[in-house]
């Protein structure tokens, strides 16, 4: 009788965690479903928005198309003039395959980002309009980058694409199905490292007129420090050094090495979590710093 007892409390003990379980993830479900159709509204807003000037998306990206080509260029010559087949760890066709790898990178990551439109809603006081309303505005100003870089990055791919062709004999492809879906989720959590440091720059405008300055200077130092233009490999120890205590390796350079097979298991783990403590850092410095500049937006009767 008291071993039927228990277990009868036992199993109400189990229906009641059931069904909270199912209310729980009933309403996660509903919230995030939600969301969702709020932000995929904006993206489609935003798609549209962008598709009215992607004449001026596909000359940007077509610049970066080009100075691509001349930086292969010079490296084809470089091999050429020191006659051997690797340079700093990277044969001719590996390092061909990284520089277009980088410029493919570039078109979905470097070339796109919000913080114009950051600096100008918030100096401008058009983000008002935007505080009223049902949504997160770092969610919605995330949702139009995406979308931007989605199409930068669909403007970008056929040019990179014939080159891949005319050059394929150089040309290094994934040696697996695994190995290139890694890399693509690598290039997916370098853009978000991305638009998130961008993101942080952008909201000083808070306290600045014009982050415009700022921005560039992490641009510049991004060009280099990401890998884009040269293997980080490539430079002094010193330099390299440097280049691990700052995210933006995890850009470019990181992803193409997981793609062309030079890095182990372990740095790809390690790399992961690395990338990750980041974005969740520069989350949580975006956050601190959105607090604080709402208040001074307030203050200012905004």
């Amino acid at each position: 009788m008291d071993f039927n007892f228990k277990l009868g409390i036992f199993h109400s003990a189990l229906d009641r965690y059931y069904y909270f379980s199912a209310f729980v993830f009933k309403y996660l479900y509903e919230l995030f479903r939600n969301l969702m159709k709020k932000y995929l509204a904006v993206a489609k807003a935003t798609w549209q928005e962008y598709l009215a000037y992607r004449t001026n998306l596909f000359l940007e990206v077509i610049g970066g198309f080009i100075a691509q080509l001349v930086i292969i260029a010079v490296w084809f010559s470089i091999f050429k003039d020191l006659k051997t087949e690797v340079v700093g760890g990277y044969s001719l066709p590996e390092m061909i395959t990284y520089l277009l790898g980088a410029g493919i990178i570039n078109s979905f990551i470097l070339i796109a980002s919000q913080g114009d439109e950051i600096n100008d809603d918030i100096n401008q006081g058009s983000l008002s309009g935007f505080l009223v309303k049902p949504f997160s505005v770092p969610l919605y100003w995330l949702s139009r980058d995406f979308c931007r870089r989605a199409l930068t990055f669909i403007l970008g791919i056929g040019e990179y694409l014939v080159i891949i062709l005319i050059l394929s004999n150089y040309f290094v492809f994934p040696f697996s199905l695994t190995n290139f879906l890694v890399f693509c989720l690598a290039v997916f959590l370098g853009g978000i490292l991305h638009f998130f440091l961008f993101y942080i720059f952008s909201i000083i405008a808070f306290w600045m007129d014009q982050t415009w300055g700022p921005r560039f200077v992490i641009r510049v130092i991004m060009s280099i420090a990401t890998g884009s233009l040269i293997p980080l490999s490539l430079f002094p120890d010193t330099w390299q050094l440097v280049f691990n205590l700052l995210p933006f390796k995890f850009m470019a350079y990181f992803p193409l090495q997981i793609y062309l097979g030079k890095a182990s298991l372990t740095e790809i783990i390690l790399g992961f979590s690395t990338v990750l403590v980041w974005i969740s850092a520069l989350i949580g410095i975006s956050i601190w710093l959105w607090g604080r500049g709402l208040k001074k937006y307030s203050a200012y009767g905004n």
